[in-house]
């Protein structure tokens, strides 16, 4: 890994505003404008095996706090928990988990006790059956969305409301929910470079300021900094390491991009972006580099595994238009609801960021 120095500020910008021209535009401005559904990967289902699969939908609440409620609830290890991806919290999901050690007479219903949809922040559990494997993380193909694009200036709204669907390519950045949670600053690379290098009493404090879901324990934590780490979950340790690797492959994919094509840099949640400026520079540099090698982690028996895979810098999608209508929550502008579907590890937030600048740098030149 090109182990450079990262320095994030402590800003805080919009993720998902973009004011270039006339193309504002607003995410998430209530979670059911952000719908997702998970897409998972075949299970053969088990008479014999004890391995129970659910359905969990949630609002309000990361998956890492899903899974810690959940196993709290019901008094097991979190790591019987077993999930394929990240959810975020500002918007309304639902996804595949496994949970092992289970009797036949698992009343799910002290789960569900705890659904209050009208608080904000709610989890649901529905029960699919036993199946012969546990869920693992990247066991997944990809991620249904529905989604409400609001604030848009009406010409612009109009303009793509003209077509049913859009084929849409995009740069496949990690997006800023990898980097922090809704608010917070986004520093989980920073965490992430931290442990790299061993600077235990560093990353510590960082996540003390992070407001992640371990940040309260950690503000309380007596001990050697180091042993806070060692008895986190692994997958979560895994995720700090990955969100390192994550700001690493978005600063040389953006480099690889700037060498032959001028991009806009912006600056989302204090992380820097270079977005393309026509789709013909997305082609081009889909068909000069359409991969790039990317660091992955696995921590088993408290060791730490790097590995190298490829990840796709360019990603294709078709957008579908569902609804054109006035948005009520922003005066005089319209919002825009679509659907469409991303492979596993790509960000919606992103695929809509460049799908509104590219269709609008095209409808006004």
């Amino acid at each position: 890994m090109n182990n450079s120095e990262l320095a994030t500020p402590f800003l805080k910008y919009s993720p998902d505003t973009f004011p270039y021209r006339d193309t504002q535009y607003c995410l998430k401005k209530m979670p059911t404008d952000f719908l997702v559904e998970e897409v998972p990967r075949f299970y053969k289902p088990s008479i014999e095996k004890q391995i129970w699969h659910f359905q969990l939908r949630k609002e309000g609440m990361t998956t890492s706090e899903a899974i810690t409620n959940i196993a709290n609830i019901l008094e097991i290890p979190q790591n019987h928990i077993g999930y394929a991806g990240l959810k975020d919290e500002d918007g309304v999901t639902s996804q595949r988990i496994s949970i092992q050690s289970l009797s036949q007479e698992l009343d799910i219903s002290a789960i569900n006790a705890h659904l209050d949809m009208t608080s904000g922040k709610w989890l649901s559990l529905h029960e699919l059956g036993c199946f012969e494997e546990k869920i693992k993380i990247g066991q997944l193909v990809g991620n249904s969305f529905r989604i409400v694009i609001r604030n848009l200036d009406k010409a612009i709204a109009h303009t793509l409301a003209q077509q049913s669907s859009h084929n849409h390519a995009f740069i496949n950045y990690y997006d800023t929910q990898r980097f922090g949670v809704p608010g917070g600053p986004s520093t989980t690379h920073l965490i992430g470079q931290a442990i790299y290098h061993n600077e235990w009493k560093k990353a510590l404090l960082l996540i003390c300021q992070s407001e992640s879901p371990e940040a309260l324990a950690a503000q309380k934590w007596q001990g050697k900094p180091i042993h806070f780490f060692h008895q986190l979950d692994p997958r979560r340790l895994s995720f700090y390491y990955a969100s390192y690797g994550s700001y690493q492959w978005n600063h040389l994919v953006a480099q690889e991009f700037q060498r032959h094509h001028e991009g806009l840099k912006v600056v989302r949640s204090s992380i820097p972006y270079i977005l393309p400026k026509t789709y013909s520079d997305v082609m081009e540099f889909a068909a000069a580099m359409p991969w790039h090698p990317f660091a992955r982690f696995e921590i088993t028996d408290g060791k730490k595994a790097e590995k190298q895979s490829l990840r796709p810098t360019i990603v294709h999608t078709y957008i579908k238009v569902i609804d054109l209508s006035e948005d009520h929550e922003f005066p005089d502008r319209s919002s825009l609801t679509i659907e469409f579907f991303l492979p596993s590890g790509c960000y919606a937030t992103m695929a809509v960021c460049q799908f509104i600048y590219l269709s609008n740098a095209h409808f006004t030149t």
